[in-house]
């Protein structure tokens, strides 16, 4: 009887030891479960705090009119700053041509250039807007009187037209 019993009691282990063993590889499973829905919980967590903390950048490039008006202003200013800077003091003049200074340079860095054609000989060839012709018999040939607006260029190619005045015989 006592082999029996043995048997039984170690059956009896085997049963409870394979139930056990059971309950290891269930309680396993459900633990890789629980950390793969916590580690894409933590990864979509990282996402959104990146996405809320992270600067965002807009393109805010200028237009191409915008540019060739900056162009034709800083000219305007830089000619009008020649004008009056006897009135002015050396401080102010200095200003100005400091601010002068800092908007070419940002045309510059955006290959923006302007060229005031004043005093140059003119010849039909020049790609101008020709605003008015005025007649002076004392020149031997024509030239440019007067620039209303300077030519604009992008990168050496023109972007925007001269307006001048011409003087001729």
């Amino acid at each position: 009887m006592t082999t029996l019993l043995s048997i039984i009691i170690l059956f009896t282990l085997l049963v409870t030891l394979g139930v056990f063993i059971y309950a290891l590889v269930v309680l396993k499973s459900h633990f890789t479960q629980i950390n793969n829905s916590i580690s894409s919980q933590g990864q979509s967590l990282h996402k959104s705090i990146r996405d809320v903390v992270e600067p965002k950048f807009l393109d805010i490039t200028p237009s191409s009119s915008n540019m060739i008006e900056l162009a034709t202003e800083v000219w305007r200013v830089e000619k009008r700053t020649v004008k009056v800077s006897e009135s002015l003091s050396d401080e102010q003049n200095k200003a100005f041509e400091n601010s002068v200074t800092k908007l070419k340079r940002f045309l510059d860095k955006n290959d923006i250039t302007y060229t005031d054609y004043t005093d140059q000989k003119y010849n039909e060839g020049l790609n101008l807007d020709v605003l008015s012709i005025e007649k002076d018999e004392s020149i031997s040939d024509s030239i440019i009187k007067e620039t209303y607006e300077p030519a604009v260029f992008h990168k050496g190619q023109l972007i925007k037209k001269a307006k001048v005045v011409i003087l001729e015989k």
